[in-house]
């Protein structure tokens, strides 16, 4: 045919370059994050929704889970690899799958009055609690945010009535008066703040430098696929980068999927502050903030018989901020 392949060849022709197309498509390098609701972690849901990770080759995908011990126990199980979560769930999750043992690559965000204990109409401090019905959530931030807050007035765990219920249902708890006092957090607080009925007995802003959130990766991943890891680290500031440049629509997007109005998740973000990158190797130096913090928290762990002494910690490093930005 005179001009032309045989009609088989121009198929050929035609199939074999999009195969190669969709090969090369198929081979993105991706990495998987367990997130759960926060402020903070929705920048990850961010960089996932506007595909930023492709600007560093990486295709990033996220998964949530509805509390962070559902999010630690799946870690523990194998199903997921990275975690956005907080110091307390790593410290536990290395009590419970010490092979695993995560290794800390990034502070997210430092929570300033983000987590808190609410009490009921009437309370005006944590001794009030002495004896009542607490909220609390299956978390190991939950306890040691109430062992902080009641260990001045020399209270423990042991001298409340602890009830535990997911975050939906201790605000419905406190507001039908069946609990005296929740331990919450935003975006949960944030529509409870806002009726101005509720005192706020303790909160993260008493607690400087201690209540952080960080991405935890297991060791065998950061081994095996480091410069994937490195492109997460560049994905996270590249969704705070995009977010500044475009709040409006970063805020809607965010906002959304945690059910709240651009105004009320505005405000759930007022008790965080968020790390830079010059920050992150003062943080994260192996005798830096976070493993003064990390140290803290396990003896208080310790002490309240939440791990074991011979359970490995998990270990501050830097070695995936040679990709920040």
């Amino acid at each position: 045919m005179r001009g032309g392949l045989p009609l088989l060849g121009r198929m050929l022709a035609l199939v074999v370059p999009a195969l190669g197309l969709a090969g090369c498509w198929r081979s993105t390098p991706s990495l998987e994050v367990a997130i759960t609701n926060w402020p903070a972690y929705e920048y990850l849901y961010l960089a996932e929704q506007r595909q930023l990770g492709q600007r560093h080759g990486l295709e990033l995908k996220v998964r949530q889970f509805g509390s962070l011990q559902d999010q630690r126990l799946a870690y523990v199980r194998g199903d997921v690899d990275l975690l956005a979560t907080t110091l307390p769930e790593t410290i536990a999750t290395c009590q419970d799958a010490p092979a695993r043992c995560p290794v800390l690559i990034l502070v997210l965000d430092e929570s300033r009055g983000g987590d808190m204990v609410l009490g009921a109409p009437g309370l005006r401090s944590m001794a009030d609690l002495a004896g009542r019905s607490v909220g609390v959530e299956a978390t190991v931030l939950a306890q040691v945010l109430l062992l902080r807050g009641l260990q001045p007035h020399g209270l423990g765990l042991d001298d409340l009535r602890l009830v535990p219920g997911d975050p939906s249902d201790l605000v419905e708890g406190l507001r039908g008066g069946r609990l005296a006092a929740i331990v919450t957090y935003v975006p949960h607080a944030t529509p409870l703040l806002a009726e101005g009925r509720y005192p706020r007995l303790f909160g993260s802003e008493r607690l400087p430098g201690e209540v952080v959130d960080v991405l935890a990766v297991d060791p065998l991943v950061l081994r095996r696929h480091p410069e994937r890891v490195r492109a997460l680290v560049a994905t996270w500031w590249e969704a705070r980068r995009w977010a500044r440049e475009h709040p409006d629509q970063a805020v809607a997007l965010m906002a959304d999927r945690e059910g709240l109005s651009a105004a009320a998740f505005k405000a759930s973000e007022a008790g965080l502050v968020y790390p830079g990158p010059a920050d992150q190797r003062r943080l994260l130096a192996p005798k830096g903030p976070v493993a003064a913090s990390l140290d803290r928290m396990a003896r208080l762990m310790l002490r309240a018989g939440r791990i074991a002494p011979t359970a490995p910690r998990p270990r501050p490093s830097t070695v995936a901020l040679d990709g920040d930005g």
